[in-house]
């Protein structure tokens, strides 16, 4: 069946992707949710832990052990709040901050290279092949099909 082939090129293709970014971000003794949460803290400054515990389903302990690993990575530091020297804002460090452009631009040189020999309508098409695959899977859960791996099979 050609849609289980295609389905599971696009898995190997993930697959692929994630190893080489794992790669990528092994240099700096992370993993991909300490990053995402580097990335969130310097896109959301003002965001605290609990907040940022809710935005990626963690428990607030679990965020509170991940800040101190990157606290202690030098990915992260606390500063204290001028408005109340009792509580602290995260703030990316330096080396954090050259962390997040690098990985930035190991992603951006993949995809340019993945790519590499395709024409601009052929990513085009390709590119609207997923937009309807994306549409599909969000009708899918909408609908509430598939709520677990038994219905796969029926």
């Amino acid at each position: 069946m050609i849609e289980s082939e295609v389905a599971m090129a696009l898995k190997e293709t993930y697959q692929r992707i994630t190893q080489m970014m794992q790669q990528k971000i092994d240099e700096y003794g992370l993993t991909f949710g300490l990053v995402h949460i580097t990335i969130l803290i310097d896109k959301n400054p003002n965001a605290n832990q609990k907040d940022l515990a809710k935005e990626m389903r963690f428990t607030q302990g679990a965020m509170s052990n991940a800040v101190k690993r990157l606290i202690k990575l030098n990915i992260l530091k606390q500063v204290p709040l001028e408005s109340d020297m009792r509580y602290k804002k995260l703030v990316v460090t330096e080396k954090g901050k050259v962390m997040i452009a690098d990985c930035k631009d190991y992603i951006s040189k993949i995809y340019k290279d993945i790519f590499n020999g395709f024409k601009h309508d052929e990513l085009t098409k390709l590119n609207d092949s997923l937009l309807k695959i994306h549409t599909n899977l969000d009708n899918m859960n909408m609908q509430g099909k598939f709520k677990n791996l038994n219905d796969l099979t029926e």
